[in-house]
């Protein structure tokens, strides 16, 4: 399918269903990425002993199958992809009698014993469905639009199978699996909170007079399955702000290790952190001006002047911070990524700022 000019720079899915949540669906995970003028995160449920396997994916669409450990259990095939026929179409709801006939002729052209029908979710979402039972062989096709997106989830029995027949139960999970899809711009990230926490950070500015400093915070790098698992030697893959070639490629358990340096570690979630050598590669979380209070702690790690370590930090002032920052200006060590952390009080306001030997500040 072609891509859309323009995609929504905030989309959600939540087409919902009288079903509810299959029973044992575990909770949401990330099936995908999307990159086409902007970049969103793809989430779902799963139903128990199901996994998701990635087969194809560019900027615009991903194509996914989702298989049990069980072969018998029915096979389903996941495709989403930006479409310029629908880009200004909202829901499949929107379509006329005429657009709707067009769909259904994509699938009555090429199958004689295809049955179209519909259904509508809870939330009132259209789904056309496309039923195609013929002898030993049963297969359903749902399809819906939302937001320029065409979706499309395919069932079949399994290779397994001792009845090539679905199920209602069967084909009720797969119309709930749809139900629970979720577009995320961006990779999801939990909501930001400062009160009684510590970051990573970088000082960027500082106004001395105004008793103000310019912060950057950091988080870690994520990456998405889609992205692990379609790396190859001697292709390229951006970590963080680096574009980086791929001479060398090995897997150790569920990670990745890129050139004996990078290693891309696999969380709970099914999202990747990345280190280099070891340490944890950043991005930025949010940008802000904070004010310094008179009572701000400035743990001082390392000798201002030559930047080496000291035995113990020392506790200093707000205005010792400040004379930091302008020598720092003047050439001395300055406050940059991964030597620097800021803890938040209870009340949201910047308590600590921290400074730490490394060796290459």
């Amino acid at each position: 399918m072609k891509k859309i000019a323009a995609m929504l720079l905030s989309l959600i899915l939540l087409l919902g269903c009288a079903a509810g949540t299959a029973e044992g669906a575990v909770e949401k995970i990330v099936f995908g990425t999307l990159h086409a003028n902007g970049e969103f995160t793809l989430k779902g449920v799963l139903p128990e002993g199901y996994r998701i396997y990635p087969f194809e994916q560019d900027d615009s669409a991903l194509i996914s199958f989702i298989r049990a450990e069980d072969p018998a259990r029915p096979e389903m095939i996941l495709s989403i992809a930006c479409d310029e026929i629908y880009a200004d179409v909202a829901r499949l709801n929107d379509l006329s009698d005429e657009e709707l006939a067009v769909l259904e002729k994509t699938f009555t052209d090429t199958d004689p014993y295809a049955n179209i029908t519909y259904d509508e979710t809870a939330h009132g979402t259209r789904l056309l469905i496309c039923r195609t039972v013929a002898e030993a062989y049963d297969y359903m096709d749902i399809l819906s639009i939302y937001q320029g997106y065409m979706i499309e989830l395919i069932m079949q029995p399994g290779k397994g199978a001792a009845e090539q027949a679905l199920t209602e139960e069967q084909t009720a999970a797969c119309i709930n699996l749809l139900s629970e899809l979720e577009f995320i711009s961006g990779i999801e990230d939990e909501e930001l909170k400062l009160a009684g926490n510590t970051f990573d950070a970088e000082i960027t500015g500082f106004d001395a007079a105004g008793r103000t400093l310019d912060v950057k915070l950091l988080k870690p790098f994520l990456m998405t399955e889609w992205e692990v698992v379609s790396l190859s030697e001697g292709g390229t893959i951006r970590i963080g702000t680096e574009e980086v070639q791929i001479d060398k490629l090995t897997y150790e358990g569920d990670d990745a290790v890129i050139n004996d340096v990078y290693r891309l570690e696999r969380r709970e979630d099914g999202l990747y952190t990345a280190r280099d050598y070891e340490m944890p590669v950043l991005t930025e979380a949010a940008a802000m001006t904070l004010s310094v209070p008179e009572g701000l702690e400035f743990i001082e790690g390392i000798e201002p002047e030559y930047g080496e370590m000291l035995d113990e930090p020392v506790t200093l002032t707000a205005d010792d911070l400040f004379a930091a920052l302008e020598a720092a200006e003047n050439g001395g060590i300055g406050f940059n990524t991964q030597n620097v952390t800021v803890t938040f009080g209870e009340d949201g306001t910047l308590a600590q700022v921290r400074r730490e030997y490394t060796p290459w500040q």
